[in-house]
C-alpha cells in the first residue's frame, strides 16, 4: 500500500486495488461496517480475557474466608494469570501464520469458556489458581492477535485510531471489571463472576464464528511498499528522499519481473467470490512456509531491533504499574483509615476506566493527526517516527499518577487522591499502547507478528515477576520509595522515545541489513 499526503487529505494507492480477488476474500474489498463487524468480536475476547484477569480482586476477601490463605497468596491469582499469557503468546499465538486467525480466535473463545466454569466450580484455591493459569493462555493469544488483525483490516491512517481502539478495549477488561464484579461479587459471592464470564466467552465464540471470517491473506507484491525505511526503497545517498509516487513506480517494475510464476498465476486467475457459508468455516488453509518453532526463534530475535526493543520494554513498564495498582487496591483501601467494602472497591476503578478510554482516543488520534500533519511539511513523505512525540502524553501522567497513588496511601489522604492517581496512571496504559502498536505497524510490517508477540510475551513476564514481588518489596522498602522508583523507570524509558524519533530511520536502515530474521 502506498500513502502520500496532499494539502488536504492523506490518499492511498493499494496494489490490491488493481488485483482480482484472491481464493481468500480480502479486508479492502470489504465495506467498512463489515470490518468493524469483524474487528469487534476479537476485540471483546481481549477484553473478556483481562476481564477474567482482575475481575476476581473484589473477591479477595470472600476467597480468603474460604480457603484460609494471607494476603501473599491472593497476589499469586493475579501474578500467576500473567504467566499464562506469557506461555499463550509464545506458542499459542505464533501459531495463527500457520493456521490462520479465525482458529486460533475460536479455540481461544472455547478455551475460556471451559476454564471458566472450571474456575466456578473449583473447591479449592489450589484448583482456582489452576483454572485461571490455564485460562490466561487465552489471554496471551487475544492480545497480539487483535493487533495483528488491527493490521490485517485497515489502512495505514486507520490505524493509529483502530490501535488506540483496540487498547480501550483490552484495558477497559482489566479496569472495568472490578467496578462490575465488585457488586456482583458482594450479592451473589465470587463464583458467581466465574458463571458470568463463562456466559460472556460462550457468547463471544458465537459471536466471532458467525461475524468473523479469516483475515490473514499473503501481502507479497505490497507489505514492503507499506514498510518505511526497508533498504530497496531508502536512498543512501546523504540528504535525499524518494518520493513515494516513485516508489511504487520501481516496486511495481520489480515485482513484475521477480515474482514467481506460480504466484503470478494466482493473481490472474479469476476466482470466484466466497460465499458466507465458506466464511464460516472453522478452519483456514494452512501455510506450510510457515515454520511455527523458526517463529518461536524469531519472537525473540526482534529484541536486535533497537526501535522494538524501546517499544516492547516502554509498553511493559507501563502494564507493571497497572498490576501493581490492581494488586494494592484491595489490600490498602479495605483497610483502615478507609475501610471500603467490596463493592467500593471496585468503584475505584471507574477512575482508570475514564483514563482508558481518554489516554487511548486523545493519544490514538493524535498519532494519525500528528502524523497526517508532519507528511504535509515534509514534502509529503511519511515517516513512522511522526507518531511518537505523542509519547509526551503518557511519559508524564503516569509518574505524576504513580507518586499520587503512593503518597497518597501512605499519609492517608483521602481517597480522591489516589484515586485520580489510578486514573492517570490507566491514561499512560490505553496512550502508550496506541502509539508503540502503530509505530511497529507502520515501521516493522514484514515481521510485525514476531514483534507483536515479543511485545505481548515480554509484558507478561515482567508483569508476573512484578505480581509476585510487590507486596514483599512494599514491606522491605515502604510504598513512596517503591512508587518512586516505578515512576522513574517509566520517565526514563519514555523518554528513550526521543532518540527513535531523531535516529529512527537509521535504526530502520540498518535494521533492514541484518540478517537475525533470515531463517
Amino acid at each position: 500500500m502506498i500513502a502520500y499526503v496532499t494539502r488536504r487529505a492523506l490518499q492511498l494507492s493499494s496494489f490490491l486495488n488493481r488485483m482480482q480477488q484472491t481464493p481468500m476474500t480480502l479486508w479492502s474489498n470489504w465495506t467498512y461496517a463489515k470490518r468493524i463487524m469483524a474487528f469487534y468480536p476479537i476485540l471483546f475476547l481481549s477484553t473478556i480475557c483481562h476481564f477474567g484477569i482482575s475481575g476476581l480482586a473484589p473477591g479477595f476477601e470472600q476467597i480468603v474466608l474460604e480457603f484460609h490463605v494471607g494476603p501473599d497468596k491472593l497476589s499469586w491469582l493475579i501474578s500467576i494469570c500473567m504467566l499464562g499469557s506469557f506461555i499463550g503468546c509464545y506458542t499459542l499465538a505464533l501459531l495463527t501464520d500457520r493456521f490462520g486467525r479465525r482458529p486460533i480466535w475460536l479455540f481461544a473463545a472455547l478455551w475460556v469458556f471451559l476454564c471458566s466454569i472450571w474456575g466456578a466450580v473449583s473447591d479449592s484455591y489450589t484448583s482456582l489458581l489452576l483454572s485461571r493459569f490455564f485460562a490466561s493462555w487465552a489471554a496471551g493469544v487475544s492480545e497480539p492477535v487483535s493487533v495483528t488483525t488491527t493490521n490485517d483490516l485497515f489502512f495505514l491512517h486507520e490505524r493509529g485510531t483502530q490501535c488506540g481502539v483496540q487498547s480501550v478495549w483490552l484495558s477497559l477488561g482489566a479496569s472495568l471489571s472490578p467496578v462490575i464484579t465488585g457488586f456482583l461479587i458482594q450479592s451473589k459471592g465470587w463464583r458467581w463472576y466465574k458463571w458470568v464470564l463463562s456466559i460472556l466467552a460462550g457468547f463471544d465464540l458465537l459471536w466471532i464464528f458467525f461475524c468473523s471470517p479469516e483475515t490473514r491473506y499473503r501481502r507479497n507484491l505490497h507489505e514492503s511498499v507499506d514498510v518505511a525505511g526497508a533498504d530497496e526503497f531508502s536512498d543512501k545517498s546523504a540528504g535525499t528522499r524518494q518520493s513515494l509516487n516513485e516508489i511504487a513506480v520501481s516496486y511495481e517494475e520489480k515485482t513484475t519481473l521477480e515474482t514467481s510464476a506460480s504466484h503470478q498465476s494466482a493473481i490472474d486467475a479469476p476466482v470466484r467470490k466466497r460465499s458466507y457459508l465458506l466464511e464460516l468455516k472453522p478452519w483456514s488453509p494452512v501455510d506450510k512456509d510457515v515454520n511455527v518453532l523458526a517463529a518461536f526463534f524469531r519472537a525473540w530475535a526482534t529484541w536486535s531491533y533497537l526501535s522494538i526493543a524501546w517499544a516492547v520494554t516502554s509498553w511493559a513498564i507501563h502494564v507493571s504499574c497497572v498490576i501493581v495498582l490492581i494488586s494494592l487496591i484491595p489490600i490498602y483501601l479495605g483497610a483502615t483509615p478507609y475501610n471500603f467494602t467490596t463493592s467500593q472497591q471496585g468503584l475505584t476503578f471507574l477512575a482508570a476506566c475514564v483514563g482508558n478510554i481518554l489516554g487511548s482516543f486523545l493519544c490514538g488520534y493524535m498519532t494519525d493527526k500528528l502524523s497526517q500533519w508532519s507528511a504535509r511539511r515534509n514534502n509529503g513523505v511519511f515517516e513512522p517516527e511522526m507518531r511518537l512525540p505523542v509519547v509526551i502524553f503518557p511519559a508524564v501522567a503516569v509518574p505524576v499518577g504513580l507518586l499520587m497513588f503512593g503518597i497518597g496511601l501512605e499519609k492517608k489522604f483521602h481517597w480522591i487522591v489516589p484515586v485520580i492517581g489510578s486514573g492517570l496512571v490507566g491514561t499512560g496504559l490505553t496512550g502508550i499502547a496506541a502509539i508503540v502498536e502503530a509505530y511497529m505497524m507502520d515501521s516493522y510490517a514484514p515481521v510485525l507478528a514476531d514483534g507483536i508477540v515479543n511485545l505481548y510475551g515480554f509484558k507478561s513476564i515482567v508483569s508476573f515477576a512484578i505480581g509476585f514481588a510487590v507486596v514483599p518489596w512494599l514491606k522491605l522498602n515502604g510504598i513512596i520509595p517503591v512508587f518512586c522508583i516505578l515512576s522513574a523507570m517509566v520517565i526514563v524509558v519514555d523518554a528513550f522515545a526521543m532518540v527513535i524519533y531523531i535516529w529512527g530511520k537509521r535504526l530502520r536502515e540498518r535494521d533492514a541489513r541484518l540478517r537475525v530474521l533470515a531463517f
